[in-house]
């Protein structure tokens, strides 16, 4: 282990410590490739499809022990390109603009701590922050820098950018930095802004745990956490100049970044949302409220008691700026147009999980969501799952479908947890949000999935990528239990992106990096054909 980091350490010079103000640094790789040639390449790049052996989502236990599963399975997609991001492991979010993408590592905030990520202690570890990607060449993507700040060491699912003002904008998960960065030239992001929202509070040194976890790379030095507001996730208005932070546990944060090296706090606010999405005109606030119940019984939400569910707000007053800051920075929330609750135990999910994603797409005239639930981690089957919520009358939000694969139902419990794996729905994507076809879903173990969406209550799956996982990179205790399992299977947790112009398909997974990938024939004829644009 100590050897493997004097060889990271020796890629770039690095500082440790950041300045006072919040400033960036940045260990600059000049164009890493992790990809082969291409007579070199393996099985992944032909159009041959390899089936899952178990059921729908499956990485079977009796396969992870043979070597099967280290070979990836897939149906309808092939690898064009790859970057293994340096082999360095625990790669989480992604966001993207025009032909660069930023993959952002695993924080000390996600569910099982430093034990569920090698760079728990972030900063010192120069591989852990924004990977920033040129993906001009699909092929052969190239990493370019590695950019590290207050809220990129430990962004957790805040990641986002905006195409229309070239920004990057992240929140620290547990914590209270917030960053935005100029993209204006996406392979060489600058940091504009870093502010606190609300008040950090950094724990010391524990000595006994930080023993404990000596072996662990980067050890266990400070946790940041904030009050009132936690770090989590974050969706950024169409437009670019809000951003609202929520917490899951906590209170919610609106952000004005009408000038990017000024942002502000404008309101914190409940109930607690996990994600949230807005629509094209950014005057409604799609949250996912996480209510963390089990029953219907809601527990403590940050100020409010909540159920799982969907919460649908009218933000007008916050896009045109007619309400000011408040003035001591606590709000009401913005008037609820409606809620749609589900709870989880009664529609057949474990009693932590809890609503998750939300997104907002248009079919044939027809406005819907696509909303997940979500609790990340092995041992808590059945797994959560997602759904199509039908919008077009917002006062009356109804389910018109769930996204569910076999491995999420409770029936087969018994089965998929031998795997000592996770199949809970995360994020997602679309081909064209405002005329969505085609719906692209990551379940962690469970892969990508591609589901046509012709007919939105009556998805069809199509294509699954589970990618190889990448021996090379650290594992630490419980990573298999959420992230990568070493050599048995790798776990996809991104956003998707698709480009019509190319018809590709953009993911990171845990181990394996960065990954472009294009359909083949078996994904059948429904699938959208390149614009060539």
């Amino acid at each position: 282990m100590l050897s493997t980091y004097v060889r990271l350490a020796a890629l770039a010079a690095f500082s440790i410590f950041l300045n006072a103000c919040g400033g960036d640094t940045s260990t600059v790789f000049n164009g890493t490739s992790s990809t082969t040639a291409q007579a070199e390449r393996g099985p992944e790049y032909s159009e041959v499809d390899r089936p899952e052996p178990g059921l729908q989502g499956q990485i079977p236990l009796a396969n992870q022990l043979s070597g099967d599963a280290a070979k990836g399975y897939r149906k309808g997609l092939k690898l064009v390109g790859q970057n293994t991001i340096l082999d360095r492991g625990a790669n989480f979010s992604m966001a993207w603009i025009g032909d660069c993408a930023y993959v952002t590592t695993t924080s000390p905030g996600q569910i099982f701590g430093p034990l569920a990520s090698p760079y728990a202690d972030a900063k010192f570890n120069p591989l852990n922050g924004m990977a920033v990607i040129d993906a001009s060449d699909p092929a052969n993507p190239k990493l370019v820098q590695i950019l590290q700040s207050p809220a990129m060491l430990a962004p957790h699912e805040s990641l986002q950018a905006n195409e229309a003002r070239k920004i990057i904008v992240a929140a620290r998960g547990g914590g209270t930095a917030f960053d935005v960065y100029d993209a204006s030239d996406c392979k060489n992001p600058k940091l504009s802004a870093s502010i606190n929202v609300g008040i950090g509070i950094t724990l010391p040194e524990l000595p006994i745990i930080s023993e404990i976890l000596s072996g662990i790379p980067g050890g266990l030095n400070a946790i940041d956490v904030g009050l009132p507001f936690m770090g989590h996730a974050l969706c950024l208005s169409h437009d670019g100049k809000t951003a609202f932070a929520t917490s899951s546990a906590s209170t919610n944060a609106v952000i004005n970044i009408d000038d990017i090296k000024k942002p502000y706090l404008m309101h914190l606010f409940a109930p607690a949302g996990h994600d949230c999405g807005l629509n094209p005109d950014d005057d409604r606030l799609y949250l996912a409220q996480f209510g963390f119940v089990a029953l219907g019984v809601g527990l403590p939400n940050g100020p409010a008691v909540g159920q799982n569910g969907m919460g649908i707000y009218d933000i007008s007053s916050i896009k045109n700026r007619s309400v000011g800051t408040s003035p001591f920075l606590f709000s009401t929330a913005p008037p609820q147009i409606s809620f749609l609750p589900w709870t989880n135990v009664l529609i057949g999910e474990a009693p932590t999980a809890g609503s998750h994603t939300a997104r907002w797409f248009k079919n044939k005239g027809r406005t819907y969501l696509y909303s997940s639930d979500e609790w990340p981690t092995a041992g808590v089957c059945p797994w959560a799952f997602g759904r199509i919520i039908d919008i077009t009358d917002e006062t009356k939000p109804r389910i018109v479908s769930n996204i569910k694969l076999e491995v999420n139902e409770l029936d087969n419990c018994l089965e998929t947890e031998l795997d000592v794996a996770n199949y809970s729905a995360h994020y997602v994507g679309f081909d064209n949000a405002n005329e969505a076809t085609m719906l692209f879903t990551t379940h962690y173990t469970g892969g990508l999935r591609v589901w046509d969406i012709h007919d939105p209550e009556h998805p069809k799956e199509i294509a699954y990528w589970h990618p190889v996982p990448n021996t090379k990179t650290p594992t630490v205790p419980l990573s298999e239990f959420f992230g990568s399992s070493g050599d048995r299977w790798d776990a996809v947790p991104t956003y998707v992106r698709y480009r019509p112009e190319t018809g590709h398909i953009w993911i990171a997974s845990y181990s394996a990096g960065f990954q472009i990938l294009a359909f083949t024939p078996s994904a059948g004829p429904t699938v959208p054909k390149p614009t060539g644009r």
